[in-house]
């Protein structure tokens, strides 16, 4: 070995070492980077349900004055008197109720004790006022309004507006996201002091006596700081909490770190690891230099020393010739090191994914993340320089980012659901019962009325099929928030399978559609009867409208092989385009006009549950199979 190639060895290994160090401090960075963003994620999640409840509380305050408006007014149409002021305080729950005279001040009419009879010393200027008042630890409404030559007081409990806050308010809120472990606290502040605040906190820093808060609320920027909670070290985001451009207050949130400390002092320890490593391998080199003034292999100090690190990495030289790679490298590019070592950079990847001719032309470093060779990579391209600033090389690490990328699409799904679904739940149980009584209503006037004008009976039919198509969609919103099936039982998924293709078969024979069906007898499944059956109900309903009218067919089958029992569902429809077929199974995604989209979500997730697989093939113009992969029972 020569002096400039152990010099160029020696380089090398110093050139790795602050790899690693780049490396592993740009994921000490990417993990607190993680945490601020999963602050802000809590934060906009409070932000948004606390402005959310406040327009919710205000819509039901305005409910209770124009209801209680409308019992003066019917008041004062039947007459004010004792005994009907009596009949309205029984029948609508009121504490009291009493009726002056605006002029004498005298008393016309009363019922119940109020608690302080405020017109009797103040006459309010407005026609109306509405507000809260507490009176041994219970909180009521004070409502008064003038009516003609009458002022009327009403004292009623706010019981209702307690519920609603704490059903739907804030502390709920707060309550759910401060059971996470990595959430230290949660806390709405302003200039007086705590306004709401998660389990446990009782004290935090106040706004005035901390300069970087004031600055939150005068400039509407956010902080984001490491301090000090209970002896501990926290992450603190402050956001202004702003609503119709006026500052209510700041929205503080403490984040645990004692996750993020372990990992830097396990990093920390890596470091001093590969500082030892890499120390100990320069010395030997320059001994055995001395010593025996053998030759080293580049290719085998690189494969050695990076050949079982989780990332891959790839040297090339200025004339593009692959002078190193490592094993993780030929893993994610699907190839061996043999392949592609001391090979020209063009010939290998034509196109170049890693962006090398650019960081050998323009000498800068580039950091991207693509979708390649059927993996999200994330890589980064650095250019190698000489004493005399000239690129003699680059060097790229690239990292799989496949399956992170996957959780945190999984993840924003959940939460999206999880939002969505509580919201659709309120909204489908209050529709479901109207929806039954029209359909009940139907069902009477096929029987009670049954006239032949061919007009009534069309809508009739038309009123019949409607209902049905909005108890479907009701349906389809409230799986979003139905439990992980629970209840399993062992049952004949054959004569499911055929008791599904029976009900479809009255509907298809309207339709012009020919069903076939290839069951095998007495296939056993244990899972839940009535989530499969939604799930193969929802695919062959969804080939019902693919396949053409006439001249559709379903063929559906069900047989039991090794690798467990298959369900296939064959149409002859117009196929799926393959960029479409990436993404029917997405929540809410349809092309079709009025479909909700949860369809093929609900049977994939229902298949996932019972842990089956489902997948689809499709050919444009020769139709779709839907085939489901569901494991044997013994």
């Amino acid at each position: 070995m020569k002096r400039h190639q152990l010099f160029f060895s020696v380089l090398l290994l110093i050139l790795v070492g602050m790899f690693f160090i780049i490396i592993i401090k740009s994921s000490q960075n990417a993990v607190l980077e993680l945490f601020k963003k999963e602050a802000r994620a809590f934060l906009t999640v409070v932000a948004l349900s606390q402005e959310n409840s406040l327009f919710a509380e205000a819509n039901l305050e305005g409910m209770i004055i124009d209801n209680l408006i409308n019992l003066i007014n019917a008041l004062n149409d039947i007459g004010i008197s004792r005994n009907n002021l009596e009949q309205f305080c029984k029948n609508f729950n009121l504490k009291s109720m009493v009726v002056l005279n605006s002029r004498t001040k005298g008393i016309v009419a009363q019922s119940g004790d109020p608690i302080e009879l405020v017109i009797k010393k103040t006459i309010p200027e407005d026609k109306m006022s509405f507000h809260y008042f507490t009176f041994r630890d219970e909180k009521f409404i004070r409502f008064i309004y003038k009516i003609k030559n009458y002022l009327i007081q009403i004292e009623i409990s706010a019981d209702v507006v307690r519920k609603f806050s704490q059903e739907f308010g804030i502390s709920r809120i707060l309550n759910e996201l401060s059971a996470s472990p990595a959430v230290k606290y949660l806390a709405l502040q302003d200039t007086k002091g705590i306004i709401l605040a998660s389990p446990g906190v009782k004290q935090l820093t106040r706004i005035e006596s901390d300069t970087s808060l004031m600055k939150v609320i005068a400039e509407k920027t956010e902080l984001i700081r490491i301090a000090d909670f209970e002896g501990e070290k926290i992450l603190e985001i402050a956001e202004p909490f702003v609503v119709d451009g006026k500052t209510l207050g700041i929205f503080r949130i403490g984040m645990n770190l004692n996750l993020y400390y372990n990992y830097i002092r396990t990093s920390n320890i890596q470091l001093f690891s590969i500082f030892a490593i890499l120390s100990f391998t320069i010395l030997l080199l320059i001994f055995l230099y001395l010593r025996y003034e053998r030759t080293f292999n580049l290719t085998e100090l690189f494969s050695g020393i990076l050949g079982t690190i989780e990332e891959g990495v790839l040297f090339i030289d200025r004339k593009k010739r692959i002078t190193g790679v490592n094993r993780r490298f030929c893993s994610f590019v699907g190839t061996s090191e043999s392949k592609v070592r001391q090979k020209n950079y063009k010939e290998i990847f034509a196109d170049d994914p890693f962006s090398i001719e650019d960081t050998l032309r323009d000498g800068t470093t580039i950091e991207e993340e693509k979708n390649l060779f059927g993996k999200i990579l994330s890589f980064t391209t650095y250019p190698v320089f000489d004493s005399k600033k000239e690129i003699t090389g680059v060097i790229t690490i690239v990292r799989d980012m496949t399956q992170i990328r996957e959780i945190e699409k999984e993840k924003r799904e959940r939460e999206h659901l999880q939002f969505l679904g509580n919201l659709v739940a309120n909204f489908a149980h209050e529709i479901k019962n109207p929806l039954n009584g029209l359909a009940i209503a139907v069902q009477r006037l096929n029987k009670e009325f049954s006239f032949e004008d061919p007009e009534y009976r069309l809508l009739i039919s038309i009123l019949d099929k409607e209902i049905d198509s909005l108890n479907r969609v009701v349906n389809d919103f409230l799986s979003l928030v139905r439990p992980v099936i629970k209840e399993k039982c062992i049952f004949n998924l054959s004569q499911l399978i055929k008791d599904i293709t029976l009900f479809i078969r009255e509907q298809a024979r309207k339709k012009g559609v020919t069903i076939r069906e290839n069951i095998e007898e007495n296939i056993e499944f244990l899972g839940n009867e009535g989530e499969i059956k939604r799930a193969v109900l929802n695919i062959i309903l969804n080939a019902m409208e693919a396949v053409p009218e006439m001249t559709g067919e379903i063929k559906v089958s069900l047989r039991k092989e090794k690798k467990g029992l298959l369900i296939e569902i064959k149409d002859n429809g117009p196929g799926i385009p393959p960029e479409i077929q990436k993404r029917i199974f997405e929540p809410y995604f349809t092309t079709r006009t009025g479909g909700t989209g949860l369809g093929l979500y609900i049977a994939h997730r229902i298949i996932k549950d019972h842990d089956g697989i489902i997948m689809v093939g499709s050919t444009p113009e020769q139709g779709s199979t839907f085939t489901i992969n569901l494991p044997c029972r013994d």
